[in-house]
């Protein structure tokens, strides 16, 4: 097979061409991109194609070339010291296979520091503040340049599916909702009330200004720490219908993970008891160090630290945008549980 190598990565070698005596040359890039895009049509149609995660590092022969789409834009991140030393030919492939507008180069990723690599964000071509793109049944607004990772979190898009049932007449709270994904779905499908939490002034702005984009008229919106607005919430007696969990990564690398799992096990049994008996927990962790197993496990332990029974109804990870290699199971890292609370 055919790889690249940096002497001053924990991770030294990085195959790109499994079996094939391949030159990470302009040739390849143009082949590989032109089929994960490819990819992306047959699993998404041409519609979902158009916002999605067409390019997924290892899973597309790329290892450190992450790019999402967005219509006519493009967030690419290169995180290898490989990838970055053929930034011009990375963009022409993306520019001769995708034809964007603009490219928004997020090159601040934590990872990029471990190959040795500045962090820095460019703009290549025409890119606006915010762009516009369809997702499913909802039109959004991203910040590609300024928004956290590459502007959207596309990872989640089957996972919205488990709220449905659970939404007509439902009070919700999304938690680190981010730009609002979970809730928006969730007042589109029938919730008399929903409560968007984040800490980030700037993520409410992107939610009230999604909202009014779908026909949400003043949103209820609460800047506050998730887990102390959980706490408060606990001692005012105020419970859930639906309560989402989804917040960033807590483990960064394989020692975090014991660190990782305490805090998953305190916001879960704090989530739990914003529950009203009967209603339901969806819980994801975005961690790849945390296997599937901890975390369910660590879920488990939160039910029981809480004084709540709680049953697995349906699960999910991340979406066809995003596969993963069953040679490489760190590139399978979203993990989605709904539950239901007694």
């Amino acid at each position: 097979g055919s790889g690249t190598f940096n002497p001053h990565s924990l991770i030294s070698v990085r195959l790109h061409a499994p079996g094939e005596e391949r030159p990470l040359d302009g040739a390849f890039l143009r082949d590989r991109v032109g089929r994960a895009a490819a990819r992306r049509q047959a699993w998404l149609g041409p519609e979902g194609a158009r916002a999605c995660r067409v390019v997924f590092g290892e899973a597309d022969d790329l290892p450190g070339l992450v790019v999402d789409r967005y219509g006519d834009h493009l967030s690419v991140q290169l995180l290898t010291a490989a990838m970055d030393r053929r930034r011009d030919e990375v963009l022409a492939a993306l520019g001769e296979v995708l034809a964007p507008r603009g490219i928004v180069l997020r090159n601040d990723a934590r990872a990029r520091a471990l190959e040795g690599l500045p962090l820095q964000v460019e703009v290549a071509g025409e890119v606006p503040d915010a762009v516009r793109f369809r997702l499913g049944e909802l039109v959004l607004w991203a910040d590609l340049r300024g928004g956290q990772k590459t502007g959207f979190f596309f990872d989640q898009r089957e996972n919205y599916r488990l709220i449905r049932p659970l939404c007509p007449g439902a009070r919700v709270l999304d938690a680190f909702c981010y730009s609002g994904a979970w809730g928006l779905h969730a007042a589109l499908w029938g919730a008399r009330e929903v409560v968007w939490l984040d800490a980030s002034a700037a993520a409410l702005e992107m939610v009230r200004r999604n909202a009014r984009e779908n026909g949400l008229e003043a949103p209820r919106t609460v800047e506050a720490d998730a887990l102390g607005f959980l706490k408060d919430a606990a001692t005012r007696g105020e419970t859930f219908d639906l309560v989402v969990l989804d917040p960033p990564a807590f483990a960064k690398s394989r020692r975090h993970v014991p660190e990782a799992l305490k805090g998953y096990l305190n916001l879960n049994k704090w989530g739990l008891r914003a529950v009203r008996p009967g209603g339901h927990l969806v819980t994801c962790s975005c961690s790849h160090h945390v296997r599937p197993e901890a975390f369910v496990e660590t879920v488990a332990r939160a039910a029981a630290a809480a004084g709540r029974g709680v049953r697995v109804v349906d699960s999910g990870g991340q979406g066809p945008d995003h596969p993963w290699l069953p040679a490489m199971p760190e590139t399978s890292y979203l993990k989605a549980l709904l539950l239901q609370v007694d």
